[in-house]
């Protein structure tokens, strides 16, 4: 489907007119036969022209060849000849083409066309090619540096190489909501040694591409970058993790303040929805109830010393809790490299953390409310958006793999999709859901994981206010027949083959390979290779799943989170918890 605004449709409307003047003036260039006329378009350009344009045809047999004919073509039957890419109108005699041919052929022999054109020999700087019998089979390595950090990396044999720093510092962690958001929306910025224009000039100069990403739990700098220019790299991420300026440039501060204000007024409604749900199921007082983005009441709470007292005694003084990871890289030259820009730090400073529990509750936030907790702008539409969830373990639990593999069994999307098994449109949320209530928007079975603990659930949206009791309804459903009715074999090994695929689609990619490497170390300690993971995935069972479900569900009072429109129609929690009794 294509939906075109009016606005478009005018852009539209102007390029189909300027096609229109195109056409007509080429084809009274190739109709008229005063070559005066059709030396001078100005007189009888669109719109002026009031005769209609003459179409004519013609086929390959009645074309006079120029080497044959041996005089000028004319405009009635002029066709484009490769041959010939000038001189259409054919206007000039034989002669006069053939000298203007011979020197444009001179002229094209004389242009440089690259800096570095082809030769026979390979450039220095190009490294020699080794033949994949001679290649080691990639494998993680992981070395400890003395000062605590954590260096893992492992190779690719590419032209591109990702390296990047993580450390387990996020938002649980803060004073005052907002700070781990402020400190992403200034990452790469001002430093001691460069301003933010000279690392962004440096970084296109490189063909480099820099990644940042803050979560409850971790922190991530990364550089994508060519491989000759890893070391400029690197020194250039010790600058960005090391020594930002916070308080020393006023203006950058604010100006990410004020980008952090926008945020806070126009948060999609998912992320909101997100959000709704941590405070629900653990409460704003615990670290895992805290809101992650900065809020509109906490955002004026944020000074450049609080977010650089933060940034001290967490980040940049927390070398045990560092990890350094690199894809595509030498662990030899990442490690040197780790120690060259990263050796001299010391452990003086490390973050708290404060294991949360799980609680169960709800938390709604419609478009005019005025939470206390978290108070965006929500867009005016009439859309009621649920999420029901229920606890799990965390990143440490071994059911961790057993909940991945029924979320995919659920799976869900929106109402709109298209593709096959791979798209999930197999999936129990699309098969039982959305294809069978024609009201519901969009349905999908989510997880998310901590170090201690973890949520499982589903979401749904609806803009029917008289669906929205039903569409809770559903997804309560959904999560009680798990428990009650073993999945059959055929969507079990479905889930699991497509989980499979899902992982080793990712892990080809570099950028997703160093994520992985990275977040693995900085949680467990040690990297579990994909072989291994697709062995865990294989191993779930329906037995598994059902268990898995009812420990969930087992005396523990549910989550319900809403965002959006007709929130009185959802039911109470307590009458929630009354359908899982």
């Amino acid at each position: 489907m294509l939906l075109i605004s009016s606005r478009s449709s005018i852009r539209l409307g102007r390029a189909l007119g300027g096609y229109r003047r195109h056409l007509c003036r080429a084809m009274s260039a190739d109709t008229s036969s005063d070559s005066n006329v059709a030396a001078n378009f100005s007189k009888y350009e669109y719109p002026n022209r009031t005769e209609a344009p003459i179409i004519t045809a013609t086929t390959a047999d009645k074309v006079v060849s120029l080497e044959t004919s041996g005089s000028s073509i004319t405009p009635s039957n002029k066709i484009y000849d490769p041959s010939d890419p000038f001189d259409e109108r054919g206007q000039l005699p034989l002669g006069e083409r053939e000298k203007i041919r011979d020197k444009q052929t001179s002229d094209f022999g004389s242009i440089k066309l690259s800096s570095l054109p082809i030769t026979e020999s390979v450039p220095d700087f190009i490294p020699p090619n080794v033949a994949s019998t001679e290649l080691s089979a990639p494998e993680t390595v992981i070395t400890k540096l003395d000062n605590g950090i954590r260096v893992v990396s492992q190779e690719t044999y590419g032209q591109m190489c990702t390296v990047g720093v993580l450390t387990n510092v996020g938002s649980r962690h803060e004073p005052t909501s907002g700070i781990v958001h402020m400190l992403e929306t200034m990452a790469f910025g001002s430093t001691k040694k460069y301003d933010g224009l000279q690392i962004a000039e440096m970084l296109q100069d490189w063909g480099g591409t820099r990644f940042v990403s803050h979560s409850r739990e971790q922190t991530l700098h990364c550089i994508d970058i060519l491989r000759p220019n890893v070391r400029d790299g690197m020194q250039l991420l010790s600058e960005v993790v090391l020594n930002p300026l916070i308080t020393e440039v006023p203006q950058d501060f604010m100006e990410a303040l004020a980008v952090l204000e926008f945020q806070a007024q126009e948060q999609l409604p998912e992320l909101v929805l997100g959000e709704a749900l941590q405070v629900a199921a653990y409460g704003s007082d615990q670290q895992l109830g805290k809101i992650h983005f900065g809020t509109q009441e906490t955002i004026p709470l944020l000074t450049p010393d609080s977010v650089q007292n933060f940034y001290d005694n967490s980040i940049r003084s927390n070398p045990e809790g560092m990890v350094i990871a690199g894809a595509g890289i030498g662990h030899k030259e990442l490690v040197e490299l780790a120690k060259d820009y990263f050796g001299a730090m010391k452990q003086s400073g490390s973050p708290a953390t404060v294991p949360s529990a799980y609680r169960g509750g709800s938390h709604f936030i419609g478009n005019s409310t005025q939470s206390s907790i978290f108070s965006p702008t929500m867009p005016e539409e009439d859309f009621c958006r649920v999420a029901l969830a229920f606890p799990v373990g965390g990143w440490h639990s071994d059911s961790m793999v057993t909940a991945c593999v029924l979320q995919t069994l659920l799976g869900g999307g929106s109402s709109f999709s298209a593709g096959g098994p791979g798209k999930g449109m197999y999936s129990r949320m699309y098969q039982q859901v959305l294809n069978r209530y024609g009201w519901m928007e969009t349905a999908e079975a989510f997880t998310t994981f901590a170090d201690e603990g973890g949520l499982f659930g589903v979401s749904a949206s609806t803009p029917a206010p008289n669906r929205v009791k039903d569409l809770v309804t559903v997804l309560a459903d959904q999560l009680a027949r798990l428990a009650f009715q073993q999945v059959d074999d055929i969507e079990l090994s479905r889930a699991r083959n497509m989980l499979k695929c899902n992982v080793l689609t990712q892990l080809e990619s570099r950028l997703i390979l160093f994520e992985d490497m990275g977040r693995q170390v900085l949680t467990y300690g040690k990297r579990e290779d994909a072989a291994t993971t697709c062995k865990k995935i294989d191993a779930v069972t329906a037995d598994d799943i059902q268990a898995l479900a009812l420990q969930m569900l087992k005396g523990n009072a549910p989550t319900i989170a809403a965002t959006g429109s007709h929130l009185d129609q959802i039911p109470s929690h307590e009458e929630i918890a009354r359908w899982f009794q």
